[in-house]
């Protein structure tokens, strides 16, 4: 018996303790110790991916002046909860905050879809394509059997459904294989090779977002939006995902 007590309470410790780090957090930002709060919030990702904390996280960065990091937490948050319109719009201003401003802006379409596809985080998009399809092939199965108009109409619209989630999950999944990442460094040289003898042809400064394209030793060729880029050291930078 008292083993089972002690077992209960370290599994109890280990779920209150992700709530404590987070609750400590808030308080301290509230008194705008905001390195501490940050230091706080990452306590409480070591539990796990948590879209609050990460949105918590990033504003704190953000107010300590690390714009790079604060986009970082700010995509993670998005992630994990891509309807919350605090992340939206603290992740926008992040963005225009920083010193390297976009080199190409997407049009009206290419916007509409990203945001379409974009609607459900990737773990709902799987869940609601799995249960999607399942649904779509009873009702398909029950209208062989009875010819109901109403069941075909269900087969047809739940598997609407499950293919729009399965494109939404294909989206989020081309997006990680992307590799997209942060430049969470005042400001770092892109060079043309993976060395410091090659030239320097691009300055990138923090929050800039890129892609990874290649890995070399301890550097890293990245690609900015509109497709310039080169060779950066890898301790430069952060992935997303």
């Amino acid at each position: 018996m008292p083993a089972v007590l002690l077992n209960l309470m370290l599994l109890l410790a280990l779920v209150s303790a992700p709530i404590d780090s987070y609750n400590q957090g808030n308080k301290l930002y509230a008194r705008k110790d905001y390195a501490g709060a940050a230091t706080a919030y990452e306590q409480t990702l070591k539990a796990g991916p948590n879209a609050l904390a990460n949105y918590n996280l990033g504003n704190a960065l953000f107010k300590s002046g690390k714009v790079g990091q604060a986009i970082l937490h700010y995509r993670r948050a998005y992630y994990l909860d891509p309807r919350d319109g605090d992340v939206h719009t603290n992740l926008a201003f992040a963005r225009n905050y920083r010193v390297d401003k976009m080199l190409t802006v997407a049009g009206p379409l290419a916007r509409v879809l990203d945001e379409a596809f974009h609607v459900l985080s990737r773990r709902e998009a799987a869940m609601g394509a799995a249960v999607a399809f399942m649904l779509g092939a009873l009702s398909l199965a029950a209208w062989v059997v009875r010819r109901w108009a109403a069941l075909a109409a269900a087969a047809i619209a739940f598997g609407a459904l499950a293919l729009f989630c399965y494109a939404t999950e294909r989206a989020w999944s081309g997006e990680i294989n992307a590799r997209p990442a942060v430049v969470t460094t005042p400001e770092v040289n892109a060079r043309s090779g993976p060395s410091e003898e090659f030239n320097q042809i691009l300055l990138l400064h923090d929050g800039t977002e890129v892609r990874i394209r290649e890995a070399r030793g301890d550097y890293l060729l990245v690609q900015v939006p509109g497709g310039s880029g080169g060779w950066i050291k890898k301790d430069a930078v952060e992935r997303v995902y």
